[in-house]
C-alpha cells in the first residue's frame, strides 16, 4: 500500500470517527433533554367500601363517588359525592338517618414517583355539607318518680330540613395497579363545624360525617377504585 493510500485510509478513518462521536455525542444530548411527560386529567371513582359493609351488616343502600383532578405537579383539586340511609341505635333511643352530602377541597401527594410510575401518598383537606332527615323510631324515657322507673315511647316522627358543615383531614394511599386504574385507601378526621338539630334529641349520625363523636369529632374511611381519563400530559 503506497504512501497516498495510506493518507486516504487514515483521512477516511478520521472522518468516520469525527462523525461517529459527533452521532454518539447529539444522541446522548437528546436523551438527556428528553423530559418524561406525566398525565393529568379527571380521576372518577367509587368507594367499594360501602356495599361490602352493607351485605355484612344488612345496613341500608349508601353510595360514594369521588373525582380529582390534577392541576399541577402535587397538587389536586378534590370533589366527593354521597347519599347515606343509616338506621341507628344507643342505649335509650332508635332513630334512623338519610341524606346526601358533598366535600370539596384538595390533595397534596408527598411521595417521589420513579420515572413511568404514578403512586400517591398524600395529604387533603376537605370542606363537608350534608342535607339530611332524622326519623325517631323509640326512645326509652327514665321516670324515678314512677315505680317500674322508665317508659319507652314510639313516636316515628320525622325531622326534616336538617343540615350540617364540618372539616376533614385526609390521610391516604393511591396505588396504580393497571394503567389509568387506581386503588385508594384512607382514613379521615372530621371536627363538625354547625349543625341543624331536630328537635328534642341530638344529631347522632350525619350522613357523610358518620357518627358524631365526642367534642363533635368523627372518623371515616373509604376504599376506592377509580379510573384516570387522560385530558392532557405535561
Amino acid at each position: 500500500m503506497n504512501k497516498q493510500h495510506i493518507l486516504k485510509y487514515i483521512i477516511n478513518s478520521f472522518f468516520v470517527f469525527v462523525l461517529s462521536v459527533t452521532w454518539a455525542q447529539e444522541s446522548e444530548e437528546t436523551q438527556d433533554t428528553i423530559q418524561v411527560k406525566e398525565s393529568y386529567g379527571l380521576r372518577l371513582g367509587v368507594d367499594i367500601s360501602r356495599p361490602i359493609i352493607q351485605i355484612a351488616q344488612k345496613q341500608d343502600l349508601g353510595l360514594e363517588v369521588t373525582a380529582d383532578y390534577r392541576v399541577a405537579k402535587n397538587w389536586y383539586v378534590a370533589l366527593d359525592l354521597g347519599y347515606a340511609s343509616e338506621p341507628g341505635e344507643e342505649e335509650y333511643i332508635e332513630f334512623h338517618t338519610k341524606g346526601s352530602y358533598a366535600k370539596l377541597g384538595f390533595n397534596y401527594n408527598a411521595y417521589e414517583n420513579w420515572q413511568g410510575m404514578s403512586n400517591e401518598v398524600y395529604v387533603g383537606l376537605r370542606y363537608g355539607y350534608g342535607v339530611f332527615e332524622q326519623q325517631l323510631n323509640s326512645f326509652t324515657a327514665l321516670d324515678f318518680d314512677n315505680y317500674f322507673g322508665s317508659y319507652t315511647a314510639t313516636p316515628e316522627k320525622i325531622y326534616s330540613d336538617l343540615s350540617a358543615h364540618w372539616a376533614e383531614l385526609h390521610f391516604g394511599l393511591k396505588v396504580e395497579v393497571l394503567h389509568n386504574l387506581y386503588l385508594t385507601g384512607a382514613i379521615h378526621f372530621k371536627k363538625l363545624i354547625n349543625e341543624t338539630e331536630p328537635e328534642g334529641f341530638t344529631n347522632l349520625y350525619i350522613p357523610g360525617f358518620n357518627s358524631v363523636q365526642l367534642n363533635n369529632t368523627g372518623v371515616g374511611f373509604n376504599y376506592t377504585v377509580a379510573y384516570l381519563i387522560p385530558i392532557k400530559k405535561k
